[in-house]
């Protein structure tokens, strides 16, 4: 029975996470009442209907969550007496209070827009579209945009003056304004902008940045709207609305010639540079965030911070007890103007998750000396543009493309406060030096300097890293010495870049530097610097060749910060250790710090090892480093020496088939060597000719018995010996030795005997054995 009870309540939960939220929001206006339904998805059916004062709308979808407890939180109950929802059928009841209607208007394929307005006519009117206005003489060089209007808001009905029964006129032509024709054809190119448009528009109601500005006008009676009959009504209409896509740009005037409050903008041409960022791998301008959403210098009046504090602070908590999103979100931006970026991050905890707090809460942990944790965060891919957000992009870490770029970051650190100045402008510098833009960084620490004659050790260290990308190692040292010596935060940055300055010249540091990073590496040993002070000890004491501590702090780095770090470290030690230490030490060290097991070491360095063990005539060590170094780029040079430890070993068969395709002189002269040790003389004179090396040609002509070869050879003992040896095998008797005297032949063959011991000895002399070392 158990197992049945279990099952009931596992099969209640699977049907609710299967539940489909369907959220009613509402706002109140002038002269109607909004309700905005967000669908579960852009299939899903719905219809309405009407029954005196009583409208019922009709979801289809199993398992609906109707949400609807926060519609009066928003709106009075002046149009909207009642409204009821029914989960299990999919309903929703509205009761109005007046003598009104209900208009439903599709938006943007999963929202429905229900406007309760006064019921003022009976006739059918035409669905309401978004007015757009593209075209004329529209400054697009920096485009700014400002919305002023809500993304619903925008399907408000528009006042439409009466127009003559004339031929409609042609839509204009804007294939000029934007070169798309070799990408897509006019079809797709009007759909891309429109989705592109609606997008935009929609992200940023998310972000709650499309505001009115001041209220709207009242508008004229409108058309006859269509009465909802008793019937069904799907969100489909019968007839289409009157298309408004082309109106001709009057900026913010309307078409019956009054200010509607809208700021028109040539969307065209910036979709077309968007599309054509796009295409290059970059981020479209049209997702750069204002500057208004960065104004931080405006975060702040002109009371001191504990007044402005306590302005804010009477203001958080209203009637029952509830909190004040505004003062909220004013008290964050407080904090991030002061540079209280953990303070800013608790008070931001407290607030909704729109696209505003989403960048206080980047700018939050910016102040506070990070960069931001999220990859998606707010600045990401907002390097390119050419706004105040570039600043701030930049400060988050992203690389600035463009000179747009990196002036827009320039204008925001000049509209900031001194103080902002004086914190963000060292740190926009090394950015800058980062990217490699030293002229940039050099005229935002001009900027600094000229209005703080006392800027303090941030725009040192920043100065520092200025004069080092420029080539001034001597200047940034002494500055770099200095702020290490000094109590600051940056000590410990000051003392790991003038390590890090001095590997990359190669100088010894001093013995005060090497001891000051060593007394900072213990005092920070478990705090953040503590790996990068740690790793510069190590190298410190690497450069004055004090191998042995060295390889004992990288025992320390392996065993508090990990095997990476010490790998990079010890490769860094064994590579000084082949190049300053003798042989006995290298070999010491090897063995002692196990540099041949597989990780220790990075594969190039163990190829250089391998390479050193080899030389030194440690066959088997220089084994095991070539299985350290499996994963070694210099293939060629693993190859060359794999196939002379196969020749050490007497394999020349391996050898050669270590050598396969590779044509080098180094390559040529292991297979001659090779083809030596197989008694191919022959070949090998053959091949060690061809390279030039003569001599060692004639030693294998000398093996293999080319007499032929060596009669011609620049080496005299070579050439008597050939000479000796074909007048032996080619010599007969002669006649008149029969003649001659037993005397006469003994006397002849003394001289020969005589002759033959000399060119034997010098032939013995020329390959005499070298003595073996003790």
């Amino acid at each position: 029975m158990r197992p049945l009870l279990l099952s009931i309540p596992l099969a209640f939960v699977a049907t609710t996470v299967q539940a489909q939220d369907v959220p009613f929001i509402s706002g109140e206006h002038e002269d109607f009442t909004r309700l905005v339904a967000t669908l579960p998805s852009r299939d899903t059916e719905w219809t309405i209907d009407r029954n005196g004062n009583t409208y019922r709308i009709k979801i289809d979808g199993d398992d609906l969550n109707l949400i609807t407890d926060d519609v009066f939180d928003r709106i009075p109950r002046t149009r909207l007496a009642d409204i009821k929802a029914n989960d299990r059928t999919g309903e929703v009841e509205l009761t109005l209070a007046c003598d009104c209607r209900v208009v439903s208007i599709p938006y943007n394929e999963r929202y429905v827009v229900f406007d309760i307005r006064e019921d003022l006519s009976t006739e059918p009117e035409d669905v309401p579209q978004i007015p757009l206005s593209f075209g004329e003489a529209v400054e697009t060089e920096t485009p700014q945009r400002v919305f002023r209007f809500s993304a619903l808001e925008a399907a408000k009905p528009v006042p439409l003056a009466p127009a003559p029964e004339e031929e409609p006129a042609q839509s204009p032509d804007f294939s000029g304004l934007l070169a798309l024709e070799n990408f897509v054809n006019r079809s797709v190119q009007v759909t891309t902008l429109r989705q592109d448009l609606i997008k935009q528009v929609d992200r940023a109601a998310t972000q709650n940045l499309l505001k009115s500005q001041v209220p709207m006008p009242k508008p004229k009676p409108a058309p006859k709207p269509m009465e909802l009959a008793a019937g069904p009504q799907f969100k489909t209409p019968e007839s289409a609305g009157q298309n408004m896509d082309h109106v001709p740009p009057q900026a913010a005037v309307g078409l019956d010639g009054q200010n509607v409050n809208i700021v028109a903008y040539n969307v065209i041409d910036e979709v077309g540079r968007d599309i054509a960022a796009l295409l290059s791998g970059q981020v479209g301008v049209g997702t750069c965030l204002p500057d208004s959403a960065v104004n931080i210098a405006d975060w702040s009046g002109e009371k001191t911070f504990v007044e402005e504090l306590a302005d804010v602070r009477r203001n958080l908590v209203g009637e029952f007890d509830r909190t004040n999103e505004k003062a909220l979100q004013r008290l964050a931006k407080l904090y991030v103007h002061y540079t209280f970026g953990a303070e800013a991050q608790q008070v931001l905890k407290l607030l909704p998750n729109t696209g505003e707090t989403r960048i206080l809460h980047a700018m939050a942990q910016i102040v506070d000396g990070d960069a931001p944790k999220d990859s998606d965060h707010m600045f990401a891919k907002q390097g390119h543009c050419s706004g105040h957000v570039a600043l701030w992009a930049a400060l988050s870490g992203e690389r600035l493309t463009g000179e747009s770029a990196i002036n827009g970051a320039m204008d925001g650190l000049n509209v900031l406060p001194r103080h902002l100045r004086d914190y963000f402008g060292p740190r926009l510098s090394n950015q800058l030096v980062e990217q490699g833009d030293t002229e940039a960084a050099t005229l935002v620490l001009n900027g600094i300097e000229r209005t703080n004659p006392m800027p303090g050790t941030s725009f040192d260290f920043a100065q520092a890293n200025l004069d080092a990308e420029l080539g001034n190692t001597h200047a940034a040292d002494a500055t770099l010495e200095d702020i290490a010596t000094q109590n600051t935060d940056l000590a410990t940055l000051a003392i790991v870049e003038l390590i890090d300055s001095h590997v990359k010249q190669a100088l010894p540091p001093s013995n005060d530097t090497i001891s000051l990073v060593g007394a900072l590496a213990v005092e920070h040993k478990s705090g953040e610097m503590g790996p990068s002070l740690r790793r510069a000890h190590a190298l410190a004491r690497m450069l004055v060749h004090e191998f042995e501590p060295a390889f004992e702090i990288v025992a320390e780095i392996e065993a508090k910060d990990g095997p990476e770090p010490a790998v990079e470290v010890r490769s860094r030690l064994a590579s000084a250790v082949i190049e300053h230490a003798q042989d006995f030490d290298i070999v010491t060290f090897a063995l002692a710090e196990d540099l041949a097991e597989p990780g220790k070491i990075t594969p190039d360095t163990a190829l250089a090892l391998a390479q050193k063990m080899f030389e030194m005539g440690f066959v088997g060590e220089t084994k095991r480093l070539l299985q350290a170094a499996q994963n070694s780029h210099q293939n060629d040079e693993m190859r060359l020496l794999k196939a002379r430890v196969a020749l050490a070993d007497s394999l020349p068969r391996r050898a050669e088939a270590e050598l396969l395709g590779m044509t080098s002189p180094d390559a040529e002269r292991l297979r001659a060597q090779a083809r030596s040790l197989v008694g191919d003389h022959e070949m090998a004179a053959q091949m060690l000719s061809d390279l030039g090396e003569n001599q060692s040609a004639e030693e294998q002509n000398w093996l293999g018995g080319n007499l032929d070869a060596l009669a011609s050879s620049e080496n005299e003992v070579y050439r008597q010996t050939s000479d000796m040896m074909m007048k032996t095998d080619t010599e007969e008797t002669p006649v008149h030795e029969a003649t001659q005297g037993i005397l006469a032949r003994n006397l002849e063959l003394l001289d020969d005997s005589a002759e033959s011991r000399n060119v034997l000895g010098d032939l013995l002399d020329w390959h005499s054995l070298t003595e073996p070392s003790s």
